[in-house]
C-alpha cells in the first residue's frame, strides 16, 4: 500500500497544478481583455456619419430680434447659386450702354483741373465730370481729349464723342455756315449779335463748345477763368471776337471760374438783350459789350 501511495500524491499533485494553471490563464485573459478591447468588431462597423452642419438659417432670429442692439438688426436671407450660362439659366446683365451719351465739352489741364460735359440724352441730364468720376454709372472717366471723352467699361475703353466728331463725315460745314453772320463789329470792343442766329448757336450748345478749346487759367493756386485757344474763326467764339490766348474771366459780371459757371453762362445768354464779357488780352483786362437784337 505504501508503494502506491507515493504515485498517488505525485498524480495529485499535477492534477491540482493544472487546475491552478487554468484558473491563472483565465484570469490572465479576463485581465488582459479588459485592457485591450477587441477591434476586429469594432473595426468592421460602419464609422458614424458626421454631425450635420446647423443650417444658418436658424440663426435668422437673433438677426431679426436684434440681439445685440439696433445696430446689428437685420435678415438673413440664403444665397442662390446663379445657374450656369447657356444651359436655361438667365444671361448675365449687358455692359450699360453709351449710345445715350455725348460729349458736350472738354477742359484739358492738370489731373484735378480735367473736365468733361456729358449729356445723357435718355434723361437731357447734363453733368461736368473729372478724371476718374463714374459717368453716369457706365464707367469711369481716364482720358479726355478736344473732342472725344474715353471711359472704362467692362473692362474696355469707350469713346464718347462730340456732335461735332459723329457728324464731321456727314456734315461738317454745316454748323459753321451759320455763324459769320452771328456778330458784327461795330466799335472797339462793341459788337452787334443776331438774336435769332444766337438763339440758334446756344440751341446746339455742343457744337459751340467745339469751337474753340478752354483751358483752365490759374493764379495765384486758384482759377481765374478759362483760356481760349484753337479758336475756329467761324466758330462762335471766333465770330464775337475771342482771340487765342485771350482768357475769359466773367460773362454778365457772373464769374467762370469753374466748368460748372462756364456752361451755366453759356446757357443764360439765352434771352439776353445785352452781354458783358470781362477777359484778360496780351496781359491787359478788357471788356466787350454786346447787344443783341
Amino acid at each position: 500500500m505504501q508503494r502506491w501511495l507515493l504515485p498517488l500524491n505525485l498524480l495529485l499533485a499535477l492534477l491540482i497544478l493544472a487546475v491552478l494553471a487554468l484558473v491563472a490563464s483565465d484570469l490572465v485573459s479576463f485581465k488582459m481583455s479588459a485592457l485591450f478591447p477587441r477591434r476586429a468588431a469594432g473595426s468592421s462597423a460602419p464609422a458614424p456619419p458626421p454631425p450635420a452642419a446647423e443650417d444658418l438659417l436658424s440663426f435668422s432670429a437673433i438677426l431679426e430680434k436684434g440681439l445685440f442692439g439696433k445696430a446689428t438688426q437685420g435678415k438673413l436671407t440664403p444665397i442662390t447659386l446663379a445657374a450656369p450660362a447657356g444651359k436655361g439659366g438667365a444671361a448675365a446683365p449687358a455692359a450699360p450702354s453709351v449710345s445715350d451719351l455725348t460729349l458736350l465739352g472738354t477742359a484739358v489741364g492738370s489731373f484735378r483741373e480735367t473736365f468733361a460735359l456729358i449729356v445723357k440724352a435718355s434723361t437731357h441730364e447734363e453733368r461736368v465730370f473729372r478724371l476718374g468720376d463714374m459717368v453716369f454709372s457706365a464707367g469711369p472717366l481716364v482720358a479726355v481729349k478736344k473732342d472725344v471723352a474715353e471711359i472704362v467699361v467692362g473692362g474696355k475703353r469707350v469713346k464718347i464723342l462730340t456732335p461735332n466728331a459723329v457728324a464731321e463725315a456727314a456734315k461738317p460745314g454745316a454748323p459753321a455756315a451759320g455763324t459769320p453772320g452771328l456778330a458784327a463789329p461795330t466799335g472797339a470792343g462793341n459788337y452787334v449779335v443776331d438774336a435769332r442766329a444766337l438763339n440758334a448757336a446756344l440751341d446746339n450748345i455742343g457744337q459751340a463748345m467745339t469751337d474753340a478749346r478752354l483751358l483752365p487759367s490759374v493764379k495765384d493756386g486758384k482759377v481765374e477763368g478759362f483760356r481760349a485757344s484753337e479758336v475756329k474763326p467761324q466758330g462762335i467764339f471766333g465770330t464775337v471776337g475771342i482771340r487765342n490766348g485771350d482768357v475769359l474771366l466773367r460773362v454778365n459780371d457772373f464769374p467762370i471760374d469753374s466748368p460748372e459757371k462756364a456752361i451755366q453762362s453759356f446757357a443764360s445768354l439765352k434771352g439776353q438783350s445785352r452781354i458783358k464779357l470781362d477777359m484778360i488780352r496780351d496781359g491787359q483786362p478788357t471788356t466787350f459789350n454786346y447787344d443783341i437784337r
